[in-house]
């Protein structure tokens, strides 16, 4: 472990080297703030006691250090002591770098090779069965557990084990069939263009969950994947233009249904401050009609959706496969898009949706992402 070369202090600021390349400089303001004493921080709940309104703007008396820790005595005769591993945890871009998700994009037939299927049993039972799960659904957004009681009970514990299930006007666990429960085109034998749900939800779900209980003298039907980071890069490299305007317009988006009427705007494609796209929000079914400022506005907005449409409509960007009885897929709502063929017979889906909170609160507990 790289440990404490040196530490010196000047006008506020401490600047700390820890090898010839990485020197990281705090301001006292941060380390006061940051200090581990029993007095302004609880290890055993994680979280600070002092209140950011009292940490003082102080000044630094005196500062020693050894290559494990670095000591300062404030000129309030408070101490600090903070560990080197600790420290070295703050040089911005290794922090920033720890933080960015590096999804592995995507297109057609080829991602059924490379995600994770793992056996029921395992997943719940195995630490490392879980781990790898998990990271399938954050390189690439889909996750299978094989061997699965076709039941609704069965799927739950497969949810539970993903990170809850959500409660939504759908219900926690829910059925997809053609008997019109909902006022959703998913409740009917039509073909579904490839989206993502929820677009009309402040926060959209997380996961989205399903396996198939009912597969009978079924033609059609086929289930369609397509990778939606992969769709809003190929916009970025040839229609930047629309690119930016689908990053930047709010898009409005609704759900209404007798005893509930859900309406959100939020741009397609949802970037993060290191201009890395972070949530596709594809769904042309739940568009609401909308009034725009000019009539550029108004053709940037047809024009880019159907640019990118494009991508997420071409047979070679899509992964079709049919759902049967034991499997239950698991889908990143934030970036995977999921569509239907057509269909005749009896088909039934059970399912159920996983906030994004949940699944990546499991995805950390595991030691996958920071």
């Amino acid at each position: 472990m790289k440990g404490i070369k040196n530490a010196t202090y000047d006008r506020g600021t401490v600047k700390i080297q820890f090898d010839k390349d990485q020197i990281v400089e705090f301001e006292c303001i941060w380390l006061r703030d940051h200090c581990r004493c029993s007095s302004c921080y609880r290890f055993d709940t994680f979280q600070r006691i002092v209140h950011l309104m009292d940490v003082p703007d102080t000044l630094i008396a005196d500062i020693k250090f050894d290559e494990d820790h670095l000591y300062i005595t404030w000129d309030d005769n408070h101490s600090s002591v903070y560990e080197a591993d600790f420290l070295m945890k703050f040089d911005y871009k290794t922090w920033i770098e720890k933080r960015k998700h590096k999804p592995k994009l995507w297109r057609g037939e080829e991602i059924a090779e490379k995600i994770a299927r793992v056996q029921f049993k395992e997943f719940l039972n195995s630490t490392d069965k879980a781990r790898t799960a998990f990271q399938s659904l954050l390189d690439y957004g889909v996750a299978i557990v094989e061997d699965v009681e076709p039941t609704l009970a069965a799927t739950e514990k497969v949810c539970n084990a993903l990170g809850g299930v959500q409660h939504t006007m759908f219900g926690g666990m829910w059925l997809v069939h053609n008997k019109f429960d909902h006022a959703d085109t998913a409740y009917t034998t039509i073909s579904l263009a490839a989206h993502t749900d929820n677009t009309y939800f402040t926060e959209a779900a997380g996961l989205q969950i399903f396996q198939c209980l009912e597969h009978i003298n079924v033609n059609g039907g086929d289930t369609i994947l397509v990778d939606g980071f992969y769709g809003a890069q190929r916009l970025k490299e040839d229609f930047p233009e629309d690119y930016k305007f689908l990053t930047t317009f709010e898009l409005d988006a609704e759900y209404r249904e007798e005893g509930h009427h859900h309406r959100y705007s939020a741009p397609v494609i949802t970037l993060d401050k290191m201009e890395e796209v972070k949530q596709i929000r594809f769904n042309v079914y739940d568009r609401t009609p909308m009034a725009f400022s000019s009539r550029e506005e108004c053709k940037a907005y047809y024009r880019s959706l159907k640019n990118l449409s494009k991508y997420y409509e071409d047979e070679n960007n899509r992964w079709q496969l049919k759902l049967k009885p034991g499997t239950v897929i698991a889908i990143d709502n934030f970036r995977v898009l999921h569509g239907r063929k057509s269909f005749t017979g009896n088909r039934v889906l059970c399912g159920s949706y996983i906030s994004r909170t949940d699944w990546l609160d499991k995805a950390r507990t595991l030691g996958l992402i920071e």
